[in-house]
């Protein structure tokens, strides 16, 4: 058998291993990566390891230890706080405000900060305002998945990085646009569905907040520092975000520990050691094959939404970010395939989007996290019905997935480009 569907299907493989043993997907990739190597002959072990993207870990690393930091020193919390309290009296201002918010958090820190965010600061909000805690949630965690894949964002140079090997360069802004535009709408869509307009006001808004201590007004000032030095001045982002981590620690805004056990280690095992797989599905010409595949099956006018579709349904027996890893790569081949009105980063989008609209099914981290953060409060597991929650979410993301994909169809993707 080709070695390249054979490296295709190992993935597939351990991708459902991870899913259903619940086990790290890149600590299995890398195992298969080295026991197909070894085993096919076709790989020496410095080519199997040059799978393995020592400037992603980088990346990774120092982005998720500084907003680690950012986050377990409760800087930017105390900010939003302020922000969502400015507009406290405006109620009907509050699912908007979340979802700024929550994309604002997202843009800085990553997916997982901002839906760790949105679901601590939204029960509160709950509380205040008497609106539906699942659509609340839903928009906020919307906001979030829109905000994610920007230049500073650990997610975005996931992307940027995958990108980067296919050479395309850049891209990013078009993307941020077309998420933002997509979960807006799925926000909008919660909003109408859950009866937003009909739900009764209790009064102004009003979220506890402290003084800034001084630990805290230096941690924001490195934030800063580090958005400077990427996006004015261009440096790399995860070499400065390091730098500017280990000035933190220095300072004693946070102990070396605590800091480091922020770091995200499974995501970052993750996603690097998918990529030594990823490299021999690339380099034996698996990614060829697929694309080849998908292309037989679709035209320049449905590629997109059958993209769209797929990353979906590969979202709801996987992480969105896993999904990124897997179909990222496909992007530049599928477009000069394909061919036609279809563009990289249109293409790119509607993946992109159908994997995070379906990451509100309840079986994912966002829709579990959602259902756990209600049913976990005091006020609120009274009156929430986990069942019926757990159905609706489901329903819901089913829902969503297709609405990302009808969009795609429509080319709505393909506008920023």
């Amino acid at each position: 058998m080709n070695i390249g569907i054979v490296a295709l299907l190992i993935l597939v493989a351990v991708i459902a291993i991870g899913f259903f043993r619940k086990l790290n997907v890149g600590v299995l990739a890398m195992a298969a990566a080295v026991i197909l190597g070894y085993v096919s002959g076709d790989y020496t072990t410095k080519e199997i390891v040059a799978g393995y993207s020592s400037s992603l870990f980088i990346t990774l690393f120092g982005l998720t230890l500084l907003f680690g930091i950012i986050t377990t020193n409760g800087c930017l919390e105390q900010v939003m706080r302020r922000l969502i309290n400015v507009f406290g009296k405006m109620v009907w201002m509050v699912p908007v405000i979340l979802f700024l918010s929550a994309w604002c958090v997202s843009a800085l820190a990553g997916g997982f900060a901002g839906l760790a965010f949105i679901c601590g600061i939204t029960i509160p909000v709950i509380h205040a305002t008497g609106y539906d805690p699942l659509m609340l949630m839903i928009i906020g965690n919307a906001g979030a998945q829109a905000g994610r894949y920007t230049r500073v964002s650990p997610d975005g140079n996931i992307v940027l990085n995958l990108l980067a090997k296919q050479e395309i360069d850049g891209g990013l802004m078009s993307l941020t646009i077309n998420m933002t535009i997509a979960m807006f709408i799925i926000a909008s869509l919660a909003f109408v569905f859950f009866r937003g307009y009909r739900t009764k006001k209790t009064g102004t808004v009003r979220l506890e907040i402290e003084p800034l201590s001084p630990k805290q007004w230096v941690a924001l000032g490195g934030l800063v520092v580090m958005i400077i030095c990427i996006m004015a001045l261009g440096l790399d982002s995860g070499l400065v975000a390091l730098t500017v981590s280990v000035c933190l620690i220095a300072a004693g805004v946070i102990d070396e520990k605590t800091a480091f056990h922020s770091v995200p280690w499974n995501t970052i095992i993750m996603v690097t050691g998918v990529g030594v797989l990823m490299n021999m599905v690339i380099t034996s010409g698996g990614i060829e094959i697929l694309t080849k595949v998908i292309a037989a099956f679709t035209n320049s006018v449905t590629a997109s939404g059958a993209s769209c579709m797929t990353a979906g349904v590969m979202s709801w027996f996987s992480s969105t970010l896993g999904v990124v890893v897997t179909l990222t790569p496909t992007v530049g081949e599928l477009v000069e395939e394909i061919g036609g009105s279809l563009t990289q980063i249109g293409l790119l989008s509607a993946m992109l989007i159908g994997s995070s609209s379906a990451c509100f099914s309840p079986a994912s981290s966002v829709g579990g996290l959602i259902i756990s953060s209600i049913a976990g409060d005091p006020i609120l597991r009274d009156e929430f019905d986990n069942e019926k929650a757990f159905a609706t979410m489901f329903l819901w993301s089913v829902a969503m997935v297709a609405v990302s994909s009808l969009l795609a169809l429509a080319g709505i993707y393909n506008i920023f480009h």
